[in-house]
């Protein structure tokens, strides 16, 4: 891969943090703590969706090799996502924030060790990702200590 293009993608990557960080602070700040939570909450469960997608990329390329059960494994982030932002909507489950932020901690950890066993050859993107990763967590564990 280029190295312009690593670049692009480690850009894009921290870029995607802006809104991790800044709904963090919000929640510190306790200007609509509990909106700004929420919101995080919606935002991070569409981050661990989109990467299912790079698996379900990676494993189109591959024309030679029956890919089926990697696309299986890549459609998991989203319906995960997705069942995670039913659960919130549904009228008899009240408060799940705390539960919701550390599901969906647990699952961007669950998730980077997949694609640490999955994607080994794809060092910068791996190591990307654990930065990524870890970033995104540690705010998640914030925002569940302030939730307590």
């Amino acid at each position: 891969m280029q190295l312009t293009t690593q670049y692009t993608a480690q850009r894009l990557g921290f870029a995607g943090l802006i809104p991790f960080i800044g709904l963090t602070l919000l929640a510190l700040l306790d200007i609509y703590g509990a909106q700004a939570i929420q919101l995080f909450i919606i935002y991070s469960a569409i981050i661990f969706s989109f990467l299912g997608g790079v698996h379900w990329g990676l494993s189109l390329q591959q024309p030679h090799q029956d890919q089926s059960r990697n696309l299986q494994w890549s459609m998991f982030p989203s319906v995960t996502g997705f069942l995670l932002l039913v659960w919130q909507a549904l009228p008899w489950c009240s408060d799940t924030q705390l539960a919701s932020l550390a599901i969906l901690a647990l699952l961007h950890l669950f998730w980077l060790n997949y694609e640490r066993r999955k994607l080994s050859e794809h060092g910068w993107y791996l190591e990307l990702r654990s930065r990524l990763t870890f970033t995104v967590v540690a705010l998640h564990v914030i925002l569940l200590i302030i939730s307590i």
